[in-house]
Order: structure tokens, then C-alpha cells, then sequence
């Protein structure tokens, strides 16, 4: 028997919005003020019951504008990491030789509809930096069937993703410093725990002093939020205290340039003092003096990898594998020094 077919009538019905709502919701009708819960609710409904707009024509207009937005959440990391500056940059070379232009939209985690955004930016999809898996603004545009690309990892295994191994990248930078000598390692979080890359990295420290039968002191780790203050500010507060690390990981190379300074004004040598190793391997980090030991990220492949995905899925081109992960490796330089056991 042939199956029925499903009308926006019946959405509406079992999601309990009017057929106009439904109407918006499911063709992005700009300009109408819907809420995110309702939006949502709309778009699961559709959904479970197998409805789709104009599914054929839908692909065939896929690409309209031949722009991609990069929806990058905290806004002032824009303006103060490297690491996504050589992130657009290995898209710019991806979206050049496709003819695609860039938009930049630095936002807010929670005040991202990355659905209406797209929209009013007229992208034809979506790369998002610095998403959870609980971000309300992530939900919509996955139930959405927006295309989209994250650059980072997620709970969400059919979400196309681009990511490095956080956890075996920052247990291999601890233990190298543990190969040094160094039993007293302090850590300073990048970012909130919210974010995968910050859990993974704290992980993986936490992983290194444990199998090195190393008690972990709760009091040396410290959080920051992406800036250089917050990591002067946490390293203050370190180094105020009695009993003194001989080794700092910044979760990544912004927070270390505030360990640098803040521990050079407290009077310490580097390495002599307290070695420091960071996470990125931004520009900036092998011209400072010393120059930073860190992990060293492919940003610029991790952009490239990301734009050719969402171009390949516009195109309707699908990979065998919903996540790409790239290696990185431990750039050996100055900060660090070795100590006898």
C-alpha cells in the first residue's frame, strides 16, 4: 500500500503551531520572529513524520549565493587569537579556487540562532567554531538540514567535523615536561568547561600526572577565558601561593602569553624558574623571548579541510566518514628547561 502523504497540515497538528508557522519555519521566511522553541519543535515534528519542502528542488537551489559564514562563538577571541586567523586563512585558499566569499560573524554562544543568521547573511552554509553539544542554536540548524561543518568535536556523530585529538595532543605536551623532570605541573583552562577542546585538554593533563603517578593538586589548575588578562590573572594567583609549580601548560598560546608576563613581573626566569608550554603554535610564539614550547595545531589545514567538506556537501558530494581528525605534533623550543628529579 502506497504511503500516505504528509502535508504541513499535519505537522502543524502534532506539533500544535498554526500551518502558517509551520509555513515560516520550514522555508526560513525571513523577518518573523518565531521562537527558538517553537522553531525547534516545528522542525523535529517535520521531522519524525518524514516531511520535507520541496526536497528536489530544495538541492537544486542549494547554492544561491556562493557564500559560506564562518560563525565563530565569544567574540573577542576574534580579536585576540591567532589560531583563527590561520584557520580563515586555509579556507580563504579552499574558497578562492571555488569562487566563494567569506563572511565573518563573531557572536555570542548564547545568543547564536545560527539558523536566522544564516539567513540574513544569505550563506549558502555554515562553518561554526566553538560550539557544545547543548547549544540551542546547534540544535535548530542540525534539525534544520542546514548545511553545516564544525570545526571541533561533538556527541553528534552524523555532524560533519574537523578536529585535532585534544586529549593525546595536551597528555603528550605534559608529558614531555614530566620527561624533563618536572613533577609540579600547573595547568591553566583555556576556556569554560563547556567547550569539548577545554574537557579534552584538561583530560589529557590529568591523564599524564596519573599514569606518572603524579598526585594531580587541584589548586594549580586554574581557568581562563581565551585572553591574555585571564591568564595573567590566573598565574597571579598562582604564584601568590605558598607551594610553587616548576611547570605551567596554558591550555592554549594566548593564555600562555599571559603566563609569560605575569610570571617575568613576579620576578621569575624562563626557563630557569618555571617552564611554560602552551597549545596552537600561533605566530607570535617563536618570536617571543623565549620562545614558546607548544603544541604545534594544523589551524591552516583544519580551515581548508572545513570549506572543501561544506562546498563537497553543497555539491552534494558525501564523505565515508563524518569526522576528520589531524595530527599535530610538540614544537621544542626555549621555555622549557630540564630539572633534576
Amino acid at each position: 500500500m502506497k504511503r500516505k502523504m504528509v502535508t504541513s497540515r499535519d505537522v502543524a497538528l502534532r506539533a500544535g503551531v498554526s500551518r502558517t508557522t509551520v509555513s515560516f519555519v520550514l522555508n526560513n521566511t525571513p523577518g518573523k520572529n518565531i521562537p527558538a522553541e517553537t522553531r525547534l519543535k516545528v522542525l523535529k515534528t517535520a521531522e519524525e513524520l518524514r516531511y520535507m519542502v520541496n526536497e528536489k528542488a530544495r538541492k537544486l537551489a542549494m547554492i544561491k549565493h556562493y557564500s559560506i559564514g564562518l560563525f565563530i562563538c565569544h567574540t573577542h577571541s576574534v580579536f585576540c587569537d591567532a589560531y583563527i586567523v590561520r584557520l580563515i586563512e586555509g579556507m580563504a585558499q579552499v574558497l578562492n579556487k571555488n569562487r566563494f566569499q567569506l563572511v565573518l560573524q563573531p557572536l555570542r554562544l548564547k545568543q547564536a540562532n545560527y539558523l536566522e543568521l544564516a539567513r540574513e547573511d544569505e550563506v549558502d552554509g555554515v562553518i561554526l567554531l566553538n560550539t557544545h553539544d547543548h547549544d540551542q542554536g546547534l540544535a535548530e540548524i542540525i534539525a534544520a538540514k542546514f548545511p553545516l561543518v564544525v570545526i571541533g568535536s561533538l556527541a553528534l556523530e552524523k555532524i560533519l567535523q574537523v578536529d585535532i585529538d585534544n586529549f593525546k595532543a595536551a597528555k603528550e605536551i605534559v608529558e614531555y615536561l614530566i620527561d624533563l623532570g618536572h613533577r609540579d605541573i600547573a595547568m591553566i583552562i583555556h576556556a569554560p568547561l563547556d567547550y569539548y577542546a577545554a574537557q579534552e585538554r584538561l583530560k589529557g593533563y590529568r591523564s599524564a600526572l596519573s599514569e606518572n603517578n603524579i598526585p594531580c593538586r587541584e589548586e594549580w589548575i586554574l581557568k581562563g577565558d581565551f585572553s591574555e588578562e585571564s591568564g595573567y590573572q590566573a598565574t597571579q594567583k598562582l604564584l601568590a601561593a605558598e607551594a610553587l609549580p616548576t611547570a605551567v601548560f596554558a591550555g592554549n598560546d594566548v593564555i600562555a602569553y599571559g603566563v609569560l608576563k605575569a610570571a617575568k613581573d613576579k620576578g621569575f626566569s624562563i626557563p630557569q624558574d618555571i617552564s611554560i608550554v602552551g597549545f596552537d603554535d600561533d605566530y607570535t610564539s617563536r618570536y617571543l623571548n623565549p620562545q614558546l614550547t607548544t603544541v604545534s595545531v594544523p589551524a591552516s589545514m583544519l580551515g581548508a579541510k572545513a570549506a572543501q567538506l561544506l562546498i563537497d556537501q553543497l555539491n552534494n558530494r558525501y564523505h565515508a566518514h563524518n569526522r576528520i581528525t589531524l595530527p599535530t605534533h610538540i614544537a621544542r623550543r626555549q621555555s622549557c628547561e630540564s630539572i633534576e628529579r
